[in-house]
């Protein structure tokens, strides 16, 4: 081969290699500071608003229209997953559509991850029953039950170490904010559980932010720009303590207060991956509205 010739085989490995490095980078594009292309996340916490059967019965059946009601790309886009009380997560899996993820609203209780408690719940009897993803952290159960920082990370570890998804719910209290204590606060509850979740671990957590303050009937929601400043500094706190990669890959979603009127609003910020819903997830109208608008902004991204 001459030295010509030498060269243009040369030039062209070295463009060849150029271009897959851009096609790999495209394929993870971060969207800016944002999470890695991924399903949005909407979680739908029913807390304990249906008591008997026949209400969660004759809910699932409206779910399941509704959610057949929608595009394969708009069921795609989302990943859709409802929180039932304990009683019912079994009799929710057993019916409801298979590609709606079923998760619990808790594991274990208050005072620390001991199955030897009477009355406690564990990770396999919630793996037992098609259970995948379990709520923590919720402001409930910080603020009323008196779960701690390291009482949730515990819990974190327990149901990622038995293949659950969590969704980490995170808040700072009215007072909280109003003294400049909410980034701190946030980053304290979040650092505890950083702690206890492996770098490869983040595709399998979803932060929630609850501005506790703005959470509730007549509550006034945190405004979107707000939103997304505290997401970006949740962002940043995970690329810091762990890696642009986990930060990337986590998904941040705001729970305070959306509804199918706002959620636009929220859905078009960069950091913001979906929302976790309280009344709006027992109305299968505002959720579908929900959902479309989470999947024209996961277009769109």
């Amino acid at each position: 081969m001459s030295h010509n010739g030498f060269l243009v085989v040369l030039i062209s490995i070295i463009v060849v290699a150029i271009l897959n490095t851009c096609v790999a980078s495209t394929s993870q594009s971060t969207g800016g500071s944002g999470s890695v292309s991924q399903k949005k996340f909407l979680g739908a916490n029913w807390k304990g608003s249906l008591e008997t059967t026949q209400e969660v019965d004759g809910f699932v059946d409206d779910l399941n229209r509704m959610w057949g009601s929608l595009s394969r790309e708009d069921q795609e886009a989302v990943e859709l997953c409802v929180n039932p009380p304990f009683v019912f997560l079994d009799r929710v899996r057993s019916r409801i559509a298979r590609n709606i993820v079923v998760g619990s609203q808790n594991v274990f209780d208050a005072r620390g991850p001991n199955q030897a408690n009477t009355g406690a719940i564990t990770t396999n009897m919630l793996r037992a029953v098609g259970c995948d993803w379990v709520l923590l952290g919720h402001s409930d159960r910080r603020n009323n039950l008196g779960e701690t920082d390291k009482l949730i990370s515990d819990k974190v570890r327990k149901a990622l170490d038995a293949g659950m998804g969590v969704t980490l719910t995170i808040g700072e209290l009215p007072n909280q904010r109003r003294w400049g204590l909410a980034l701190y606060t946030l980053r304290k509850q979040l650092g505890a559980a950083v702690k206890a979740i492996k770098p490869e671990e983040w595709h399998r957590i979803v932060v929630a932010y609850e501005p506790v303050w703005a959470v509730g009937e007549g509550a006034t929601p945190c405004s979107p720009q707000e939103a997304q400043r505290v997401h970006a500094a949740l962002r940043k706190f995970i690329t810091k303590k762990v890696s642009a990669d986990a930060a990337a890959k986590c998904r941040l979603t705001y729970t305070g207060s959306v509804n199918e009127d706002n959620a636009a609003a929220y859905a078009q910020l960069e950091d913001v991956d979906g929302f976790v819903v309280g009344r709006a997830g027992l109305d299968t109208t505002k959720l579908r509205s929900i959902i479309r608008t989470l999947a024209l902004s996961s277009v769109s991204d």
